[in-house]
């Protein structure tokens, strides 16, 4: 009896492993009318940049220029020109600043000469003023003896106060003459510094990028200083003025590391960071753009002032990690390939597993973060599990729906069950907190190519670039990920 038993089981294993068998071969068989395509993730580098142009700038330059109309008459610097602090450039022919300044120099010596002259003057009238008091003592002392008559004391005293007046009047001139002695001064004081300007000196250390003019050419500086001179502090160091735009804007910061060409060197790369990210906003033709200073050493002074350098800014790097080609990242499993799904995989693109931790991660997150009681969040466990299993009901096959539609779905969903069961304040705090939150790894679905059918793997996805897309986690180094399905023609 326990013999004929076992012997039953043994003939049912035999059965479902033939069948197995048969099914496996008979997909393997059916597998060969397709061209299945496949790459392999590998370990490597992703880089992702902000591509852009801008100029080559020196980081100082100075404009020189005249702060007098004139002729120019001697040129003492030119193009790439090293100067020093100081260093005469240029000078306007000053004949008639010379002869300004002999003028005023005789006007200072004719002040000077009428200032003595008012002093004596003031002496003289201190002198008579002196013996006007004298000669008032005396006629006071002799009409008290009675010795001379009043009207000799009244003729003295108005000698005295008319003497007394003449010496104001002499203290006043002698102000005046040192007043116009020191305006003379004054006006040669400024036809010499004007003598002085006549020559253009270097106001720092370096080197002369223009030159805009000519022995003989007129200056005119009557409305606005022209400029005769461009000149670069030091060329060692330069800075590229470049033009974001304002979408990519936001993944540039301070001292992300840079890599620039420019048109002169196209087989060399140069190197530079960002300094500065400027605030004021640029727009033109309703595209608004964003200068970002970048530093870069020059110390051969190959980049020069004008040049164009086509930009790429590093806004992120992960070095040996898995990385997946961005072909596999956009195949779907439509068209020909849905022949190849298993029969269970209507479900595939958006498994159940991933909502129900997305669930419970969501869970946990109001349970902590908005305190939410227990009734409250089974209440909303219900609802999310309700409204996945309604998106696993609509989605149909893998095909049939992306998986970046699938998670819009999700989110909406979510939003959907939030709505009705938090009240307006607990439902905009958990937005704000959403906003708050850093953004982590990405989730996607790659598919392999297993045993006659494909397979479908979430996985979380970093950092990407033009070529590849790092993977965190969901499948290792080496597993061959399908880029394209094709039937063979027969």
């Amino acid at each position: 009896m326990a013999m004929g038993k076992w012997l039953k089981i043994l003939c049912l294993a035999a059965i479902a492993t033939a069948a197995s068998a048969y099914y496996f071969y008979q997909r393997q068989a059916f597998a060969r009318n397709f061209d299945v395509q496949t790459v392999a993730l590998v370990n490597g580098d992703v880089r992702r940049v902000v591509s852009t142009s801008g100029t080559v700038n020196t980081v100082v330059s100075v404009e020189v220029g005249s702060q007098l109309s004139g002729t120019v008459g001697e040129l003492d610097a030119d193009f790439g020109s090293a100067v020093k602090r100081g260093q005469v450039l240029a000078r306007i022919e000053a004949s008639s600043f010379e002869t300004r300044v002999r003028e005023e120099e005789a006007g200072v010596a004719i002040a000077e000469a009428n200032v003595l002259l008012q002093q004596a003057t003031g002496d003289r009238a201190q002198a008579n003023l002196h013996k006007a008091e004298l000669d008032l003592q005396r006629a006071e002392s002799l009409v008290t003896k009675g010795a001379t008559a009043q009207s000799n004391v009244d003729a003295a005293r108005a000698a005295q106060l008319s003497a007394a007046a003449d010496v104001a009047i002499a203290k006043a001139q002698v102000q005046n003459a040192q007043a116009t002695l020191a305006q003379h001064k004054a006006t040669l004081e400024s036809a010499r510094i004007d003598l002085e300007r006549t020559y253009i000196r270097s106001p720092i250390d370096g080197v002369v990028v223009e030159r805009a003019v000519q022995t003989g050419q007129t200056v005119a500086a009557s409305l606005s200083a022209p400029k005769l001179f461009t000149l670069a502090e030091d060329l060692s160091h330069v800075q590229i003025l470049a033009q974001v735009d304002e979408s990519d804007i936001g993944q540039v910061a301070i001292g992300n590391s840079v890599t620039f060409k420019v048109d002169a060197y196209p087989e060399d790369t140069f190197d530079g960071s960002v300094e500065q990210i400027r605030l004021a906003p640029v727009s033109l033709q309703n595209v608004v753009t964003y200068t970002v200073v970048i530093g870069a050493e020059n110390p051969s002074g190959r980049l020069l002032p004008g040049m164009t350098a086509n930009v790429e800014i590093v806004t992120g790097e992960h070095r040996n990690v898995v990385v997946a080609a961005n072909e596999a990242l956009r195949f779907q499993a439509a068209g020909p390939a849905t022949a190849l799904l298993p029969q269970s995989a209507s479900a595939a693109a958006l498994p159940a597993s991933t909502l129900n931790d997305r669930g419970a991660r969501l869970i946990d997150r109001l349970r902590t973060e908005l305190g939410l009681k227990e009734e409250d969040l089974q209440k909303i466990r219900e609802g999310l599990e309700t409204e996945f299993a309604t998106m696993k009901t609509a989605s149909g096959s893998a095909a049939s729906a992306s998986d970046g539609n699938n998670r819009e779905q999700a989110r909406m969903r979510i939003a959907k069950v939030l709505r009705v069961s938090l009240t307006p304040d607990q439902y905009r705090k958990f937005q704000e907190l959403q906003r708050q939150r850093p953004a982590g790894p990405r989730r996607a679905t790659l598919w392999t190519f297993e045993g006659g059918q494909l397979v479908a793997h979430q996985v979380r996805i970093g950092l990407a670039d033009t070529n590849g897309t790092e993977v965190v986690d969901g499948l290792a180094e080496g597993a061959r990920v399908v880029t394209r399905v094709r039937e063979k023609s027969r």
